[in-house]
């Protein structure tokens, strides 16, 4: 067993990660996440390695808390599937309000700079998207008997389409897109959603869902 840890491991994830998705991974080093929490560099080497280990775990966080921010705003949501689905695009739109500088997501942010290089980014990546569209169709899934032409195959693909479209929010908010013409864009595909689906009012308990292989 390794040893215990002698330092707030959240609080310096929490750090790294902001440090990492605002100066993105080649312009932030292990001196700077030192500095930002007074952790010694020989105990941040000691307990991942290097850079990319340490990258890899906040990384690896920062995706695992995305994919529950979904899931716990889809599944939540009270009323309709439509209504569930209009909460979700309207979280995601506020969250990327809120974020400095319009810098979106670190998971998609680091796909892009990382993918080619660091393969593990391309890999926790796709769990957290698998682990958000699993969630979406939990919640979808209550309304899919009010439309028989609607099975499974149609509901993990309109699933997809949901998680894509909230991804592409996230990318036209870094172009400085103002919210409310990322909510016009989000009701086009909130709109699409099968017209029975605006009535169903069944709630599913909110529980943590596996993430697909």
């Amino acid at each position: 067993m390794g040893r215990p840890r002698q330092f707030d491991e959240s609080n310096l994830l929490a750090t790294a990660t902001e440090l990492f998705w605002s100066k993105g991974f080649d312009n932030t080093s292990i001196e700077d996440v030192s500095r930002a929490t007074g952790v010694g560099n020989g105990s941040v080497y000691a307990a991942y390695g290097n850079k990319r280990g340490l990258f890899l775990t906040a990384f690896t966080r920062y995706c695992e808390q995305r994919a529950e921010f979904v899931r716990e705003v889809i599944t939540s949501t009270p009323g309709s599937a439509r209504n569930a689905v209009r909460a979700l695009f309207r979280a995601v739109v506020e969250d990327c309000a809120a974020q400095p500088d319009r810098r979106g997501c670190l998971m998609l942010n680091s796909i892009t700079e990382l993918g080619g290089r660091i393969p593990e980014v391309v890999t926790i990546g796709t769990q957290a998207t698998a682990a958000m569209e699993d969630s979406v169709a939990e919640r979808l899934g209550a309304a899919v008997g009010l439309d028989p032409a609607v099975d499974e195959a149609t509901l993990s693909a309109l699933s997809a389409n949901l998680v894509m479209v909230s991804q592409g929010l996230i990318q036209l908010s870094r172009l400085g897109i103002p919210a409310e013409r990322l909510l016009e864009i989000a009701e086009v595909s909130s709109s699409a959603l099968p017209a029975g689906w605006a009535d169903e009012v069944q709630v599913l308990p909110s529980r943590r869902t596996g993430t697909r292989k």
